[in-house]
């Protein structure tokens, strides 16, 4: 369904600029044209609250801000990696590091959240990492709020295998 949508997209983007462009009745310059946003759907204020909470922690990371990460992860932590083996939360602190001098930062978009009960929750996204052999994947991180604040019990990655191995 995902490579429909980006058929689709791309058709637009290549049609409807050719269109404009020859249907133009000015031979100036070309027009820009307004790129076309889908609405997003309303969010619940649970649903708000754990995507800031998990936008935040992705930031966290990006930063290489180790005591913001160890806090919000929980000490039972699970992490499935794109390989399929399991990691600690040791494992997770680990990756909490800047990106080095001429390194592009990871790409986080499609975020999606999934409400489990009034103290748990799933927020699915996906991942662009540049310069790296498996580059698309797609993150599920299960949320549980303990004593008022938000701890990342459970993260598993997989990968987009239409570009697992895109160079």
């Amino acid at each position: 369904m995902k490579l429909a949508a980006v058929i689709g997209f791309f058709c637009i983007a290549v049609l409807v600029p050719s269109f404009a462009q020859s249907t133009s009745q000015s031979p100036g310059p070309q027009q820009a044209i307004d790129a076309y946003h889908m609405d997003q759907p309303k969010l619940s204020a649970f649903q708000q609250d754990l995507l800031s909470n998990q936008k935040a922690f992705l930031d966290a990371m990006k930063r290489g801000d180790s005591a913001y990460v160890s806090n919000a992860i929980a000490n039972d932590f699970v992490l499935i990696g794109p390989n399929g083996d399991s990691a600690g939360k040791g494992d997770l602190l680990e990756n909490a590091t800047p990106p080095k001098e001429n390194q592009k930062a990871p790409l986080f978009y499609e975020f999606k959240v999934i409400q489990l009960a009034d103290n748990a929750g799933i927020v699915t996204y996906d991942v662009v990492r540049p310069a790296h052999i498996e580059r698309y994947q797609h993150l599920s991180d299960t949320w549980v709020k303990e004593n008022g604040q938000w701890k990342l019990k459970f993260q598993q990655t997989t990968l987009n295998l239409w570009s697992a191995h895109d160079l």
